[in-house]
């Protein structure tokens, strides 16, 4: 399940949250500019969610990246 659920974000998010992160930020930033105090607390929490999405991808990764080094050195397939 894990592995279908992380190749379809691959598919979705090629690039991983950034861009998301990156239009919160713009959004964050001219919140503050107008002094929107509403959309500053909306921005920082999309931001927030998007931190932590992308915290699990790199989890993920890192795990993957991990268990293909273990095989490698048990001599076990891999591809």
């Amino acid at each position: 399940m894990k592995e279908y659920r992380y190749s379809r974000y691959r598919d979705k998010y090629p690039n991983g949250y950034y861009p998301k992160l990156e239009y919160w930020n713009i959004v964050l930033k001219m919140a503050i500019k107008q002094e929107d105090t509403e959309a500053v607390v909306r921005a920082a929490d999309k931001i927030n969610y998007f931190a932590n999405k992308q915290l699990e991808v790199d989890y993920l990764e890192q795990q993957a990246d991990s268990q293909i080094a273990i095989q490698k050195d048990s001599g076990e397939d891999w591809y």
